[in-house]
């Protein structure tokens, strides 16, 4: 082995900084050990052991001043109680009393030091004895540090420790003076002794009673200082409703008002479909989040809030049990609205100890006005919807009324124009079968409009005309199959299922790049429909997150939740996908009575 280098010592190569980390982490001693119980601010329990041992002292020195003259003069005795209070006062210099500690060995070592200093005082003369005071500190310390009570027991331990050892030094020999106990001197020494108790008990309850009035002030501060910051989110929040009547408006503000709020790593708003018993995600910042989730399949804190309705702080999050198995902090809460729970927020931060009670109590106070924003947000979308009807006959006619009257009329002076010219004209020819072209495609945008199932037309005869038309201009091959056409429901149910019927088809011929697609539409004699479109064209993949601007699939489920219905979507990359809508009785009394659903965002492309 190499010999160590001539100034590679590692003390000597530690810095300032290093040293102080190392004192820093040695364990606690001295007087911050004998005091660290005491609950009084950090500045009055830094000058209490200092302060009790200056009164030790001080007793050991005023005792010495007077026991001096006798000690010349050979009194043993004396000699004897000096070294015994001065081994006691340098032990307790060096091993304080721990005031205010509830076990048992502290307490007890206060009554072992009233013991041993008053025998040693009895012994040199009872409580007349130069060293008297010492008893009193002792006594003294037991006051301050666990109350009067226990100065007082610690007082009589003493005195009969000091009668006790006058009446050793007497039987042996070494003293006569059995009278000095009953002394004016004796009497007056008892006095002082009960008066330092009580003023050391005295100012012990001061300063407790100080220190929890300070406790409590700054209690009353931080609460009102976290009071402020709600109120000044909550105002931020409540000027945001009356513009947040749309879901998506009402998310994005969402998304910014928890963003400037906590500054999180990973947030999610999650929104529940009770009827369906899933969670769907409307916020995945910093996380990816399956379109469906049941609440058996949430995170484990998601879950826990679930169980206890209250929001959850989890200041060390375990590996893995978050939205983001990197987050190591987390904070979770409810939106409860009109006693139904509307859904979830997760807010979490890859640094622990990232959150605090202060930010979750913000949080629970902010999710009441969140979940309100949201849930409006979802009635008036269900609103909407059900008045879309009446909205998409009054576009229909206004196209037909203006830009159908324009666009015949440019094609008929296009005819005349061709008509009566000298010759042919390419660039007129195809004017003229581009705006063709436009009228028909307007025709059929008009036909979509006005289509909608009545009392006398099913969805199966609705479904029919418009697969029909869409098979005549595309190179789609479509089978649709009704195997009960006897059975319908509601008017209102089916007219939603027809507007879901044609997003599913729309998404098909735009994006799908399918060959074939299958419909299916049954309702069985209970009143329970299921519409099936499955289409074999190139699919996506389900389980990869939410996309938030997939307002097509978004617009579906609008719908769906309008009824009632439960949309599942089955989808994978070259497999195709398979939209499946059910909808019941159930449903349609949900959809009179406006009863509540969740609003589901599905996180895939249009």
């Amino acid at each position: 082995m190499r010999a160590p280098e001539t100034g590679s010592d590692p003390i000597a190569q530690l810095t300032l900084e290093e040293v102080s980390a190392a004192i820093q982490a040695l364990p606690h001693g001295g007087s911050d050990d004998a005091t660290r119980e005491f609950r009084l601010p950090p500045q009055i329990r830094a000058s209490v052991s200092p302060i009790l041992t200056a009164l030790r002292w001080g007793a050991v020195m005023f005792g010495l001043v007077f026991a001096a003259p006798l000690a010349s003069e050979g009194d043993l005795n004396v000699v004897t109680t000096l070294s015994v209070v001065l081994f006691m006062t340098s032990w307790r210099t060096f091993r304080p009393n721990r005031l205010a500690s509830n076990q048992p060995l502290h307490q007890v070592l206060v009554f072992t030091d009233a013991i041993i200093i008053g025998v040693a005082v009895g012994w040199s003369g009872g409580l007349e004895s130069p060293y008297i005071f010492c008893v009193v500190v002792v006594a003294l310390v037991g006051a301050f540090g666990w109350g009067m009570a226990r100065g007082l027991s610690v007082s009589a331990v003493a005195s009969v420790s000091v009668i006790a050892g006058l009446a050793w030094a007497s039987e042996t020999g070494l003293t006569n003076e059995t009278d000095r106990l009953t002394s004016q001197s004796s009497l007056t020494a008892v006095v002082f002794m009960f008066v330092a108790v009580t003023i050391a008990a005295f100012a012990r309850n001061r300063l407790l009673d100080a220190e929890t009035r300070r406790v409590q002030l700054a209690g009353k501060v931080d609460a009102l200082s976290e009071t402020n910051d709600l109120l000044h989110l909550l105002n931020e929040v409540a000027r945001t409703l009356p513009v947040s009547l749309d879901l998506r408006e009402a998310i994005d503000s969402t998304r910014v008002q928890l963003t400037k709020a906590f500054s999180p790593d990973t947030l999610s708003l999650l929104i529940y479909d009770d009827q369906n018993d899933e969670w769907t995600p409307h916020i995945s910042d910093g996380c990816v989040v399956h379109p469906a989730t049941g609440s058996d399949h949430l995170p484990v804190p998601l879950r826990a809030t679930l169980v206890d309705k209250r929001p959850l702080l989890d200041p060390r999050l375990t590996p893995g049990e978050g939205i983001n198995p990197r987050s190591q902090s987390g904070m979770y809460a409810l939106l409860r609205s009109r006693n139904h729970t509307v859904g979830a927020i997760a807010i979490e931060h890859t640094e622990a100890m990232r959150y605090t009670e202060r930010d979750l109590r913000i949080l629970s106070g902010l999710s009441d006005v969140l979940a309100l924003t949201v849930d409006n947000a979802r009635w008036f979308g269900r609103l909407r919807t059900l008045g879309a009807n009446e909205e998409r006959t009054r576009i229909a006619r206004d196209l037909h009324d203006r830009l159908g009257q324009w666009l015949t009329y440019i094609s008929f002076e296009l005819e005349r124009i061709i008509d009566d010219g000298d010759g042919t004209s390419p660039e007129l020819d195809r004017l003229h079968n581009d705006v063709g072209q436009a009228i028909d495609e307007l025709r059929e945008t008009l036909r979509q409009l006005r289509s909608g199932v009545t009392e006398d037309d099913s969805l199966a005869d609705v479904a029919a005309d418009m697969i029909r038309r869409l098979q005549d201009r595309s190179e789609l091959t479509i089978t649709l199959t009704v195997p009960n056409p006897e059975q319908r429901l509601a008017v209102p149910v089916e007219n939603e299922l027809l507007r879901i019927l044609q997003e599913a088809l729309a998404n098909v011929e735009k994006h799908a790049h399918a060959a074939s697609v299958e419909v299916r539409w049954d309702v069985d004699t209970a009143g329970r429909g299921v519409l099936t479109v499955t289409d074999n064209g190139s699919g996506f993949d389900v389980a990869s997150g939410v996309r938030e601007t997939a307002y097509g699939l978004v617009g579906m489920r609008e719908r769906a939740d309008v009824i009632g219905a439960r949309l599942k979507i089955e989808s994978g990359l070259t497999v195709g996908t398979t939209v499946t809508v059910t909808a019941g009785a159930t449903d349609e009394r949900t959809l009179a009575s406006g009863a509540e659903s969740g609003a589901i965002n599905q996180g895939a492309p249009t």
